[in-house]
This record gives C-alpha cells, sequence and structure tokens, in this order.
C-alpha cells in the first residue's frame, strides 16, 4: 500500500498484535490498537477517537501500549489526493496512526530550536533516536542557585537555597519592605509553634492616576484611602481557566483593574517589585554577591490552571525579569524559569517530613492547599527509598476558587445586607475597616458550632449613625451572632473544601493513609475540625505540617535543590484533542452526513472530526513525550505553514465530533515546515508533494509544550496562539 493505496488486507486493523510490555515507561496513553507487523509496506489507516484510557490507581504500571511501527501510518490535514488520506487539520495531512509515548529521559525542557542552524541538518538537541530510554546521570551541582516563589492571590513569598548556603537548606526572606519586625504570622499565636514563624507579603498594588506603581505589598496594603490612586489585589483571579475564557465569567466581587491594564500587567508589576527585592535582600543573606542571574527560578501556579494560564504567568514572570540572558550565547535562559503546581510543590515539602506524619515507601497520601484564593489538591504515592525520595502522583489533581479570601467577601456581603439602610458605615473605607479587623481576628478564631451563642464585635470606622439595635449596631458598634457567620460565612466556603477533598479521594479505589492540609486556609481551627469529622474514619493521619503555610513556597525550593524530578509521573488532568478530518467512514455517514465533503482526489472526507493526543488521565513520566506524525500536502514551496486548533476536554468521555460539546478551544497550533529536508526536497518537484513530519506534545507539571521532529530527532518549538 502507498500514500494514495488501500490495504491489502481489509481487516489488517484487526489481527495486530499488542507489544511487549517494556519496564522503561509509564505507557497509559489512549490508542488505536497497536502495529508491529513488518510486513506492512506505508501508512496505515488512523482511528482518531482512541479506545478509553486503562485507570491506574496505583504507581505500578499496567500493560500500556507502546507503539514503533516499522512504517508510519499516516494522516491527512485537509485535502490532497489520496484515495485513503491520514487525518487531515487545514493544509495539512496528520499522520494519526497512533500515539506514540516516548521518553526523553529527564523531565528538563530542551533548549529552542536555533534559526542559525543549517535547514538540512536538525538542530543538535536530541540526538539518540526518541523512544530509546538512555541512563541520564544527575546534574552536577555546582552550588547553583535556586529560588521559588509563591505569587499567591493574598500573600506571596519568596525562597532561596543553594548547596553552598546554610549547608543545602532552604531559606526564606522573612523581612519585608514596611515591616518593622518579620512579616507575617498568618495564624494566631494560640495555635502550634510550627505555624507561627510563616511569613509572607501581601500582593498588593498602588497605582496613581497614571498607572505607576508607588507602592507594593504591605506598604500597598496598609495604605489609607489617597485621592488619585487605586489599590489592587486578588488579580491573581483573573487567570482562572473560566476567567480566560470569558470576561463575564470573572467573579464580580473582585476589584476592577486600573484603566487601560491587564491582569497581566498588574503580575509583571508585582513579579518586578518583588524580584528586585528579593535579590538584595537574597545577597544582604548571604553576605555575598549571588549569581540571581544564572539561577533557576521556580514559580508556582494553581492546580487547576490550564496551559493558557500557565503561559501567561511564564510571559509575565520573563517581562518582570525573572530570568535573563546572563552572557553572550546564553540561548537557553528561558529554560532556567520552571512552572510547577501548587499542590505538586507543597507535596515534595510534605513528603520530607516523615517525623510529622510517619509516611513510609508505597503509601499514599493526599495534599490539600487550602491557600487564599484557591484550594488544589492531589493524591501521591511514595516509591523508593525516603533517603532518594521519589513520589508519583496517581490521580488527576483538581482545584476550585474557593480559598479564605472568599470567607473576607461573604463577611462584606454580611455587612452590606446588615447595614443596607445605615449608607454612613458602607462606604470603601467602612467596608475595608470592617474586612480588615475580621481578617486579622475574628476570622482566625473562629471555632465553629461553639461559638454560635458568641457575639463578634466590629467597630465602625464611621462615628455617625451609632445606634440600630435591630441589626445589631450599637455604639458604634455592629455586633454580629456567631451562628449568622457560621451559616452565612463560614460554612458555604468549607462545604466546598470538604466537597473537593470528597470528589478527590473518590478518584483511587486505594486506602490514603495521610491527608496533609498546607497553605494559609489551612491555618483555620474550623476547616481543619470540618475536616476531620468527615475524613478521620477513613484517613489515619489529618495533620497539619510544619511550616504549613509556606509548604508550596519550600517545597517548590526543594525540588530546585534536588537537581531531579522528585515527581516521577503525573496523571493528565485533561484531554488534549486536535480538530481533524478524516476519510468518511459508515458512522459518519449516519452520524454527520452534512460534514462530508468531497476532495479534489474523489475522496469522501469527514470534517470536524477529534483526535486524542492525550487523554484525561493517562500517567505521564516527567519528559515523556506523545507524538502524532502527519503530512502535510503543499501546492507550493510558499506553502509550508501548518496551523490546527487544539482544545481540552475535562470529560472522561470519548468524543468524536467537535459539536458533542465538553470541550473547549485552547489554541492554535502553529508549525513551519519549510526548513525540514523532505519539504525543500518536494518543493524542487515543481508540483504538489507531501512533506512527512511528526509533532510532540510534553506535559509537565503545569505547562504544556509542542515540539516539532522529523526522521525521530527534535527540530523545533511550536507556537501555541492561545485562543480568547
Amino acid at each position: 500500500m502507498s500514500c494514495c493505496g488501500e490495504p491489502k488486507t481489509k481487516n489488517d486493523d484487526q489481527n495486530r498484535p499488542v507489544s511487549q510490555y517494556n519496564p522503561a515507561f509509564v505507557s497509559q496513553q489512549p490508542g488505536p490498537t497497536p502495529d508491529l507487523s513488518p510486513k506492512t509496506p506505508y501508512f496505515q489507516q488512523p482511528i482518531a477517537s482512541p479506545p478509553p484510557v486503562h485507570y491506574q490507581n496505583g504507581y505500578q504500571p499496567q500493560q500500556g501500549w507502546d507503539w514503533r511501527p516499522t512504517s508510519p501510518p499516516i494522516s491527512m490535514i485537509n485535502g490532497g489526493g489520496s484515495p485513503r488520506p491520514p487525518s487531515i487539520m487545514n493544509g495539512s495531512y496528520s499522520m494519526n496512526d497512533s500515539i506514540r509515548n516516548r521518553q526523553s529521559g529527564s523531565g528538563m525542557q530542551p533548549g529552542p530550536y536555533s534559526p542559525s542552524l543549517s535547514p538540512g541538518s536538525p538542530p543538535p538537541m536530541s540526538t539518540s533516536p526518541v523512544g530509546r530510554m538512555e541512563a541520564i546521570s544527575p546534574p552536577i551541582d555546582e552550588g547553583k542557585m535556586s529560588v521559588s516563589i509563591d505569587f499567591g492571590t493574598t500573600f506571596s513569598g519568596v525562597a532561596y537555597g543553594s548547596s553552598r548556603i546554610a549547608g543545602g537548606r532552604v531559606q526564606q526572606i522573612l523581612s519585608w519592605p514596611g515591616s518593622f519586625e518579620n512579616f507575617r504570622k498568618v495564624w494566631p499565636l494560640s495555635l502550634d509553634a510550627s505555624l507561627t514563624n510563616n511569613y509572607k507579603i501581601p500582593t498588593c498594588l498602588l497605582y496613581d492616576e497614571e498607572g505607576r506603581v508607588i507602592a507594593w505589598g504591605l506598604e500597598a496594603k496598609n495604605a489609607g484611602p489617597l485621592a488619585d490612586t487605586m489599590k489592587c489585589e486578588w488579580f491573581k483571579l483573573f487567570l482562572e481557566p473560566h476567567a480566560l475564557r470569558d470576561q463575564s465569567a470573572v467573579d464580580p466581587r473582585l476589584p476592577p483593574l486600573p484603566p487601560g491594564k491587564k491582569a497581566i500587567d498588574l503580575i509583571v508589576d508585582f513579579l518586578g517589585c518583588l524580584w528586585e527585592y528579593a535579590k538584595e535582600q537574597i545577597t544582604r543573606e548571604i553576605g555575598a554577591v549571588a549569581d540571581l542571574n544564572t539561577a533557576d527560578v521556580w514559580l508556582t501556579v494553581p492546580a487547576a490552571w490550564d496551559a493558557k494560564g500557565c503561559d501567561i504567568m511564564r510571559d509575565a514572570a520573563i517581562a518582570a525579569g525573572l530570568v535573563q540572558s546572563a552572557r553572550a550565547g546564553d540561548s537557553q535562559w528561558r529554560e532556567r524559569l520552571r512552572i510547577i503546581t501548587e499542590p505538586e510543590a507543597a507535596a515534595v515539602h510534605c513528603a520530607h517530613l516523615t517525623d510529622l506524619h510517619k509516611l513510609k515507601p508505597s503509601q499514599n497520601f493526599i495534599v490539600c492547599d487550602a491557600g487564599g484564593g484557591t484550594v488544589d489538591l492531589a493524591i501521591y504515592k511514595i516509591i523508593g527509598q525516603m533517603a532518594n525520595l521519589e513520589i508519583a502522583e496517581i490521580a488527576a489533581r483538581s482545584g476550585a476558587n474557593c480559598g479564605s479570601l472568599f470567607l473576607d467577601l461573604r463577611f462584606r456581603e454580611l455587612v452590606k445586607t446588615l447595614l443596607a439602610d445605615h449608607p454612613a458605615h458602607l462606604d470603601p473605607a467602612s467596608l475595608a475597616n470592617f474586612m480588615h479587623s475580621f481578617s486579622e481576628t475574628d476570622k482566625l478564631d473562629y471555632g465553629g458550632v461553639r461559638d454560635d451563642a458568641n457575639m463578634f464585635h466590629f467597630t465602625c470606622f464611621n462615628v455617625e449613625d451609632p445606634n440600630d439595635e435591630s441589626v445589631g449596631l450599637v455604639d458604634g458598634q455592629l455586633s454580629i451572632p456567631g451562628v449568622l457567620l457560621r451559616r452565612e460565612v463560614f460554612d458555604p466556603v468549607v462545604e466546598q473544601v470538604l466537597a473537593l477533598i470528597e470528589e478527590q479521594t473518590r478518584k483511587i479505589d486505594q486506602r490514603i493513609d495521610a491527608l496533609l492540609l498546607v497553605g494559609g486556609f489551612a491555618g483555620s481551627e474550623y476547616l481543619k475540625q470540618r475536616v476531620e469529622e468527615r475524613f478521620s474514619s477513613r484517613i489515619q493521619v489529618i495533620a497539619r505540617p510544619v511550616d504549613a503555610d509556606t509548604a508550596t513556597l519550600r517545597g517548590a525550593a526543594r525540588y530546585g535543590l534536588a537537581r531531579k524530578p522528585l515527581v516521577s509521573s503525573v496523571i493528565a488532568p485533561r484531554s488534549y484533542i486536535m480538530k481533524v478530518k478524516l476519510p468518511a467512514d459508515q458512522e459518519d455517514w449516519q452520524k454527520r452526513p452534512a460534514y462530508i465533503k468531497t476532495n479534489d482526489a474523489g475522496v469522501h472526507i469527514c470534517e470536524n472530526r477529534l483526535q486524542y493526543l492525550v487523554q484525561k488521565g493517562a500517567i505521564l513520566r516527567k519528559g515523556q513525550r506523545l507524538t502524532t506524525k502527519f503530512c502535510k500536502f503543499s501546492q507550493t514551496n510558499q506553502d509550508s505553514a501548518f496551523v490546527a486548533v487544539m482544545y481540552t476536554s475535562e470529560s472522561d468521555r470519548i468524543m468524536r465530533y467537535t459539536d458533542e460539546g465538553e470541550t473547549t478551544e485552547l489554541c492554535k497550533w502553529t508549525v513551519d515546515l519549510s526548513s525540514l529536508p523532505a519539504f525543500q526536497q518536494g518543493a524542487l518537484s515543481g508540483g504538489g508533494f507531501y512533506t512527512e513530519f511528526e509533532l510532540g506534545l510534553e506535559l509537565d507539571s503545569a505547562e504544556v509544550r509542542g515540539i516539532l521532529l522529523y526522521d525521530n530527532q527534535e527540530w523545533g518549538r511550536v507556537t501555541f496562539d492561545f485562543l480568547n
């Protein structure tokens, strides 16, 4: 069979042997039945919708798919003259024979394509054949600095470390501008001592009328009402996936952005201020000039963020100067910025604290990272020995906007309701005073049902209109019953957290040995009390680890110091899918006849089909590369661009067509093939020609990367144009 021919055996797909399991790979990616037969002379018919993935609750891999056909099958993109075309995607033929899982060694991202190289030979990146696993020695630690930044909705922090500093222990910046003592003691002093040494800085900016930053952090947070200024906080929530896709989905309770500015502008401004101060402070603390220009920087993001939010954070971090070229020829400088999910970083921190929760190898633990804006959850298994710690994610992570900030917002709404007939107490300064009092004292002391009969008192900022006993306004104080606070403020948010934990525990059928509460919200005694009430009968250890409020920050720094992937595998939290065109089959004629067109070669093509690149729940080792073959048909040598639309889906269901719902357009995937030898050779033919190539997808902790491959070697990076 040739590119334009039918297979010799109609039922060839039904007789394909399954490859032997290769223990070097964790290969759970769904795809068509594998074909290892050497008799096939050329391309095989693709299967666009893969069979269901075999979900795996433990770390030990089940037998997976590992396809290496001797002759690559093809799928077509947008036209061409093949009676048996591959999947067809605007302008190129996609060779969707299978989705082949390839292990590229370490989880470190290779460098970008260098345009100065000759187009006749690939860049010197992955010179060994992809799919062959080679022994990789851990990088030599020469005292390189590793800096972590936990950019939070309400508070942010910086930690750092090096093998040459403090015996390789993680250090944290404790002194911040505008504070005469270390800031911040997040939770009340009545809590255990492990929670009273955790210090962060408010994620807050103060702008003047021309949009210039005049204060940041604690100084901006404590600034009173000033004419022609605008205080901005909580702007991280504008990067939440639903808010990015639809501006109307932005929580209306969030403060507006300054005129002419977007959320990324505020993030750049804040990170820039934070980084400049951090560099000065680190240099002061270690007593020497730190080589921060070559440091690895680890930036944490919520688990629920998709690739678009992570891409915006990467752009903002680079614009803020967190990484930059350190010398001439430093082409890899962007790779020094690493983005990691918050629960993964927190898990690394918690897994080292064996004295607290007695975790052992092969045990499972769930991390509940309850922060100011988001609550993120993930389940991990400890593998290997504790002396050489490694953990593996065993269920798709999840998260939602139900952090402690939403207690503040619900409290504000309650005050506005109670004082609806007393506008003197509802101006911005008065509301800010009420919220500050609640946030810094009563929110932390609240004990739940035992406080139902107690009254909580809040001093009014405005001395006018001091009395109305019917709403609790007495002598300039607003008194609110504890039962009302519980019903209207605490329980709705806490119930959301409990529901998230419940949903996460149902994702595996194995025992969970520990539930670890981290993040600022974890210091709430009421939240911990409710979690213990709900889950203590099923989970033996429910703990709030040492440095719970900074577990994410310190875990990210520890990850950087390890110089190796401490989390060996991750679970794809969503499916990544391409819109393709495929030869019409009987099912297409029955279900979507309107999608079927005839191409120039007389072949019936079904448009708007879906091709799964990664299915939700797939187990991926760090650095694993998932590749799909393509074949683009070009009329002229000017027709070198391949552009496809990539979708994501949170559904476990396998969908066949784009109109089945439950998919969201994520980005356009653009590839320039003009430098490939096959394209250049075809262009010399003078007529239409095909170019064969592969696209690879890499999913790391938080980011998604596209790679152009040719002849089993990396040729360059693919541009993702994220859609609004």
